[in-house]
């Protein structure tokens, strides 16, 4: 689970992000990010990925994914969204691909 700290959570918050931040996308996964001090992460999963425990299940593998980077990310506010190909895809497949965004994004040190 990500620390509090480190959570993007406030609508506000993805709304910045959603309109002044810059997009990276892979077949699975959107990232949008804004430069920032600190490292703050949201997830989007909307209703077409899935029901309730798909979803689920892809924003566990995506915070996991995540947490594993968080020391190696330079500051930025990042939005992670799901498209709906990704509830069939399994941990290796979206960890992949997290690493591909945050490298052509240059948020890793």
């Amino acid at each position: 689970m990500l620390d509090k700290a480190h959570r993007l959570n406030k609508h506000g918050s993805f709304t910045y992000v959603y309109r002044n931040g810059k997009r990276f996308a892979e077949p699975d996964l959107v990232l949008i990010f804004t430069p920032a001090r600190n490292v703050r992460v949201g997830f989007s999963v909307s209703n077409k990925v899935g029901k309730a425990v798909v979803r689920n299940k892809v924003k566990r593998r995506l915070r996991a994914s995540v947490q594993n980077r968080m020391s190696a990310l330079c500051g930025c506010q990042a939005v992670i969204a799901a498209n709906p190909s990704a509830a069939g895809k399994d941990y290796a497949t979206l960890d992949g691909e997290i690493e591909k965004l945050f490298k052509r994004a240059g948020l890793v040190r």
